[in-house]
């Protein structure tokens, strides 16, 4: 019997390292994405943490580094949410590239399953037909 060769192999075999590839960039926008928020929150834990307490007794010095360091959170707080959508977005057109990678692989990958069952569907009727041969010989033969 023929061995199956799937003629299309090194396209499939393109598209799956394609997607595989997809797959690593979305992986890492995705932790890069979780990065950034991770430093958005401590900013803003940062910035509730050093608010000054109601009724505090506090020098005229500490009151301005205070308003100078939240001044500060704040500005890091408004810089970090940017850098915080950008990150969403590369994710978000990163999953978009995987689901469509995926599909083009997945597409030759059912291609392939469905020539692989050709040929195993036109091995096995030839292998019938060379037992039936086979079966009339030996008939014809006793005869």
């Amino acid at each position: 019997m023929k061995r199956f060769k799937f003629r299309l192999q090194r396209v499939f075999d393109m598209r799956v390292q394609i997607r595989d590839k997809a797959r690593q960039e979305l992986v890492r926008c995705n932790n890069e994405r979780d990065h950034e928020l991770s430093i958005l929150a401590q900013l803003e834990e940062e910035y509730r943490r050093v608010t000054m307490e109601e009724g505090g007794m506090y020098s005229a010095s500490q009151v301005v580094l205070f308003g100078a360091y939240a001044e500060r959170l704040e500005v890091a707080i408004k810089n970090q949410k940017l850098v915080v959508a950008k990150a969403i977005a590369e994710a978000e057109m990163a999953q978009a590239r995987y689901v469509e990678t995926s599909r083009d692989a997945k597409a030759l990958e059912m291609l392939r399953e469905k020539k692989l069952k050709e040929h195993n569907d036109e091995s096995l009727r030839q292998e019938g037909a060379v037992l039936d041969e086979l079966a009339i010989t030996r008939f014809e033969k006793l005869d």
